[in-house]
């Protein structure tokens, strides 16, 4: 029996072992090769064995390299290395960090101001702003008809806009 014939007969089979233990195709094809390379270095010990006996060798040198490659230093620091980079490139990618920031600011700058008005404006406008209630249910929260509500919220815009232009702070509100 030639290590040509080996080679072609289980390739596929060492391959599937490895890929089913790690997950990973060119981790894969590496240890498969050296699966074969182990197994040609140590020929003479195999070589008047049955077919069948070989086949359980090449599977065991197969699970062992598996093995052996998980249980190794480059192995670890590879996936630390590329579960960090990925989750940071995802995040990136997911969250841009400084619009992030600026909607943050600009809500701390409007909870400020809005804490700053007297009531009613106050509360109408953290459950429309903040909240983001809807008429409907600020008249329900507050027991209090649209119209009026309406015109509540129209005066609190007003006094919130002059608020913030005197304070330099731009124009947040619409």
């Amino acid at each position: 029996m030639s290590i040509e014939y080996l080679i072609s007969k289980y390739t596929n089979l060492i391959y599937k072992i490895c890929l089913d233990i790690l997950c990973s195709s060119p981790d894969a094809q590496d240890i498969s090769q050296e699966v074969f390379l182990s197994f040609y270095l140590h020929i003479d010990d195999y070589i008047n064995l049955p077919e069948n006996e070989i086949k359980d060798i090449l599977c065991r040198i197969a699970l062992n390299k598996c093995k052996d490659f998980l249980k190794s230093k480059s192995y670890k620091l590879k996936l630390l290395t590329n579960d960090n980079e990925t989750e940071l490139e995802n995040y990136e990618q997911d969250n841009n960090i400084l619009e992030e920031i600026i909607k943050k600011d600009e809500q701390n700058y409007i909870h400020k101001i809005l804490n700053e008005l007297k009531e009613p404006y106050k509360e109408i406008l953290t459950l429309y702003y903040i909240d983001n209630l809807s008429l409907d249910e600020i008249c329900y929260k507050l027991n209090c008809s649209k119209p009026t509500l309406k015109v509540q919220i129209y005066r609190g815009k007003k006094i919130l806009k002059e608020m913030i232009q005197e304070s330099d702070g731009g124009d947040f509100i619409s």
